[in-house]
């Protein structure tokens, strides 16, 4: 019961004594190393397929052909770090998005044959493809 007791007290000690008030110029014993961080830049949201209708499906293979020319440089960049040439990306990896790119490319090509029926489709599965070839992108970067 005596230890129990001194317990009890040190811990209200510690408690009465590490609970105080801290003062506004008190750092807890690290240096004040305060660092100025640039706001990350960010870039434009694509636009959304539902952005787009029928009879603005010029504007919707614009904004896609956009995304594509942004990845086909991302696509670049990855086929000068595949590994044959000692990066850190596989050659089938480098295959397997430029194969989602001609996919990407040829849903593409649907936009100018789509009819008012089809177009939600149409523009559903173009999202979609590129979206995928995105991810794939994405996903195959170094880390």
């Amino acid at each position: 019961m005596r230890h129990l007791a001194f317990a009890v007290a040190g811990v209200l000690v510690t408690a009465l004594l590490g609970c105080g008030d801290k003062k506004n110029n008190e750092t807890g014993g690290v240096s004040d190393t305060s660092v100025t961080v640039a706001p990350p830049t960010v870039t434009e949201a694509p636009v959304e397929a539902r952005d787009f209708a029928f009879d603005d499906r010029q504007g919707f293979a614009a904004s896609i052909r956009q995304q594509l020319t942004e990845l086909d440089g991302r696509i670049e960049q990855l086929a000068a770090e595949v590994k044959s040439k000692g990066g850190a990306v596989s050659d089938r990896a480098v295959a397997r998005i430029r194969e989602s790119r001609k996919t990407a490319e040829q849903s593409l090509g649907r936009i100018d044959n789509a009819t008012a029926d089809s177009w939600e489709d149409v523009k559903l599965r173009v999202n979609r493809s590129v979206e995928d070839l995105a991810g794939a992108v994405e996903g195959a970067m170094p880390k």
